[in-house]
């Protein structure tokens, strides 16, 4: 009997003991899950780009420079003096320059000036009154605010001669200024036609320290040297003017 109790309690021990030792082993933290690998397929759809996703913000492209009008070629002087003057005058070659562009009537268009001459038996058409073009004398014409052009005077007739220097203008229409097929509306300027021609804006006249006493101009001036003489011309708003230049007026005091 004894026995028996020894054998019960030494059973009963042992699994105390086992019972004990399961307590005290420590949890085992389970495994988060790992996300199972998926198949990459392919799309016809372009990658969205960073722009596209609004991680970055788009830079505009700045613009150009506006490019300014080419500058006229020999040939296209040419055909703009035929489609206005027809066969009346040419290109007068003998001068450098022979022409020169600028907005001279101060509408935003670029105009066209030639210096010419009449062409043989063509007199009669350019001295006529029913002519396509406005034929003038720019030191005929009053300056606007003068005493002249305060007095009403009818202005006398200019007749062109043979041997006299002509400069053609064509004013320009729109953006394509004297280049387009309307640009038709022109002037013939007797005594126009000097040397050492070029177009002066209104800002760089009005810097000049040699040209305190201006005229009122309304668009780009054509300085050029007549008969010996530097001066202005101009557009008044209606015709064009001829002003002698400050320095040739210091001079002459």
């Amino acid at each position: 009997m004894a026995a028996k109790l020894r054998t019960m309690m030494f059973f009963l021990a042992a699994a105390f003991l086992l019972f004990s030792l399961a307590c005290s082993k420590p949890a085992e933290t389970p495994k988060s899950a790992e996300p199972e690998p998926r198949a990459i397929t392919s799309s016809s759809s372009p990658t969205p780009s960073l722009v596209a996703l609004g991680r970055v913000t788009p830079t505009p492209t700045p613009a150009g420079p506006s490019e300014s009008p080419r500058p006229p070629k020999a040939d296209e002087v040419v055909d703009a003096l035929a489609r206005v003057f027809d066969k009346a005058v040419s290109l007068d070659e003998a001068h450098a320059p022979s022409f020169v562009v600028g907005d001279f009537n101060g509408d935003g268009s670029e105009d066209l000036a030639i210096v010419t001459k009449a062409n043989e038996n063509s007199l009669a058409e350019i001295n006529n009154e029913l002519a396509n073009w406005i034929l003038e004398d720019p030191r005929a014409i009053p300056i606007p605010g003068s005493k002249a052009a305060n007095e009403l005077q009818r202005p006398k007739p200019v007749k062109v001669e043979k041997t006299d220097s002509l400069l053609a203008i064509i004013h320009g229409v729109g953006a394509q200024g004297w280049r387009n097929s309307e640009a038709r509306q022109a002037f013939l300027l007797r005594n126009g036609g000097g040397t050492k021609i070029l177009v002066r804006s209104i800002n760089d006249l009005r810097r000049d320290p040699a040209t305190p006493r201006l005229p009122p101009l309304r668009g780009d001036a054509i300085s050029e040297t007549t008969n010996g003489r530097q001066g202005l011309i101009f557009w008044t708003g209606a015709k064009y003017a001829w002003s002698a230049t400050a320095t040739e007026v210091r001079t002459n005091k």
